[in-house]
């Protein structure tokens, strides 16, 4: 029941974070496969040690005797994953829509060096045209 649940989450978190979302899917039941069959592994290799009986009975308490008490945690993160998927498709935001495109933002770069300014991005104010006037005076231009 433990190993359950603990695969359920792992499944809904790798389903939800993991893009593309099938990946996620894909990845829980690897991964779940790998554990499941890792612990196989050290049951099968500690089987012939002293002293073994404890702990090969806390693993299987925790990850089941049998290859089919293995298929439950799988389901579970397979579920998991696959259910945090739709979900995180169904409520993702949709990409923010453009209110400006390139071609109103476009700006050419005057014989100066600097962009020109685009209607409406700076209000023309009467003391700014004049102290500009003044400069243009006193540099001659």
């Amino acid at each position: 029941m433990i190993m359950m649940a603990a695969c359920a989450v792992l499944g809904a978190v790798l389903g939800l974070y993991a893009k593309p979302r099938w990946l996620g899917v894909a990845i829980a039941l690897v991964l779940v496969a790998a554990i499941e069959g890792g612990d196989r592994l050290f049951i099968g290799l500690i089987d012939e040690q002293p002293n073994r009986e404890l702990l090969i009975g806390r693993l299987q308490a925790i990850f089941g005797e049998t290859w089919l008490e293995a298929f439950g945690p799988t389901a579970a993160a397979v579920a998991g994953a696959a259910f945090a998927a739709i979900m995180g498709k169904v409520l993702e935001r949709e990409s923010r829509i453009v209110v400006i495109n390139a071609d109103e933002i476009r700006r050419k770069a005057g014989k100066d060096g600097r962009y020109a300014r685009l209607e409406g991005m700076i209000q023309d104010r009467a003391a700014p045209t004049a102290a500009k006037g003044r400069f243009d005076s006193i540099l001659g231009q």
